[in-house]
């Protein structure tokens, strides 16, 4: 062999080592961050008041979902599935973990493989009013990170209609409904002085199966813009005695068409 080509080789070998050695420590480095943020999250918990009197709809969920009987302060979900940036963009495979609780908070960490090399991270966070998005190359290597008042309205409205996966929230007197009409109840949560507001979508039964908000934004070129997004339940299944969505998509509705950009199953449900 050339001696040209053996050091072409033991370059490659070393950047192939030196990789797989950078990727490690970022993930380490990057679950510890997330475990020790979980524990803050779950000793420090509360209950705020309940609402007794809810639309049908709402409370038919309610009972459906065993909440009575399997009572939680936080819940841990694991998702597993494809997310895609853009509507050309090639789907990566999605690993997420998220943790709520019978309050408007949310801590939810996610990793994306762009390839067999390349992952990121992106770790998010609400609480009081307020949003953090970071997102991590390698779980090291910060690539961007939102935080604001339209971030945090954003997310505030993503944990209303993560009510469905989380039902305790539902009857917080936090959340106040109306229903708008046969197909739709119109939810708007308060925390503080931020609001949000979304619409569960109903069949024709009367059930929920969708969840549609105004009040969220989609980054684009480091921008946050308005959009419209949709939650859509593709089915039901128990998890940790809670009946609940077991497969999901998320999608953008735009002027050009619906981009769903998410789906995604719950391989696990814990409940804390």
């Amino acid at each position: 062999m050339p001696p040209i080509l053996k050091k072409i080789i033991a370059v490659l070998i070393l950047l192939v080592v030196l990789n797989a050695g950078f990727v490690w420590y970022g993930q380490a480095s990057f679950d510890a961050t997330f475990q020790q943020l979980a524990k803050a999250f779950a000793d420090n918990n509360a209950t705020l008041p309940r609402r007794t009197a809810l639309p049908a709809p709402v409370a038919r969920y309610l009972e459906q979902s065993a909440l009575s009987d399997h009572p939680y302060r936080t819940l841990v979900l694991e998702f597993e599935g494809t997310f895609r940036k853009k509507p050309e963009s090639h789907p990566m495979p999605m690993r997420a973990l998220s943790l709520l609780r019978p309050t408007p908070d949310m801590l939810r960490a996610e990793r994306l493989r762009a390839n067999a090399v390349v992952t990121f991270n992106a770790l998010e966070s609400y609480h009081a009013a307020r949003a953090k998005l970071e997102a991590l190359l390698f779980g090291i290597v910060s690539t961007g990170e939102f935080r604001s008042e339209a971030f945090a309205r954003s997310e505030l409205a993503r944990i209303l209609a993560y009510g469905l996966f989380n039902p305790a929230l539902l009857p917080c007197a936090c959340i106040d409904y109306r229903e708008a009409d046969k197909h739709h109840i119109e939810a708007t949560i308060r925390d503080g002085n931020l609001t949000a507001t979304v619409r569960f979508v109903l069949n024709d039964t009367g059930d929920i199966v969708a969840v549609e908000s105004d009040d969220r934004v989609r980054p684009r070129k480091g921008e946050l813009l308005p959009a419209r997004w949709r939650l859509d339940i593709l089915s039901f299944g128990n998890q940790d005695g809670l009946r609940m969505p077991v497969e999901a998509e998320e999608s953008w509705i735009t002027e050009g068409g619906t981009f769903t950009f998410a789906r995604y199953r719950i391989t696990s449900a814990k409940r804390l």
